[in-house]
């Protein structure tokens, strides 16, 4: 799973198990489409989209590979690029619409975008006046109310207290 491009959009059955128990465990940040089940039962969901592996995923994927935890930050972040859980933190107090240029955090915007954490749309690379290279432009309306849960869960996790 070394060159394994994310966001990733899984819709095997065993395969969103195994996400399920991944991000269970804290190695990776994923969200699960609902199950039909009233009881919240994973085995029945039908999708999942894997957005991250946590520094924690990381550490373990060094572990197997023979490396110390040690060299897992050192190794791991320079290959992240921004992590698009970081881009919504920052962007939460941010005025709405929101304009995006930077291609690092357009594909930050498109991550969360099909995470279902973000309302935005996304242009297709264009030649604007005065420029010869091709860019994109997003523009992010709001952050949604699962979002928004996101945004209050890893403030949890942290051990803060969400603020209102």
């Amino acid at each position: 799973m070394e060159h394994v491009r994310l966001p990733m959009h899984v819709t095997d059955a065993q395969d969103v198990r195994r996400v399920s128990v991944l991000k269970a465990t804290g190695l990776i940040e994923a969200t699960i489409d609902p199950a039909f089940d009233p009881g919240g039962n994973y085995r029945l969901a039908q999708a999942a989209l894997i957005v991250c592996i946590t520094d924690e995923g990381h550490g373990e994927i060094q572990k197997l590979r023979g490396g110390s935890v040690a060299d897992t930050h050192a190794q791991a972040q320079p290959t992240q690029g921004l992590d698009p859980l970081d881009y919504l933190r920052g962007i939460k107090g941010a005025t709405f619409p929101l304009r995006v240029e930077d291609h690092e955090e357009i594909n930050c915007v498109e991550a969360l975008k099909q995470a279902g954490y973000v309302d935005a749309s996304i242009s297709a690379a264009l030649i604007w006046k005065g420029s010869g290279t091709p860019q994109e432009l997003a523009i992010v309306r709001r952050i949604t109310p699962l979002g928004r849960a996101q945004l209050v869960r890893a403030q949890l996790v942290q051990g803060k207290r969400p603020a209102d």
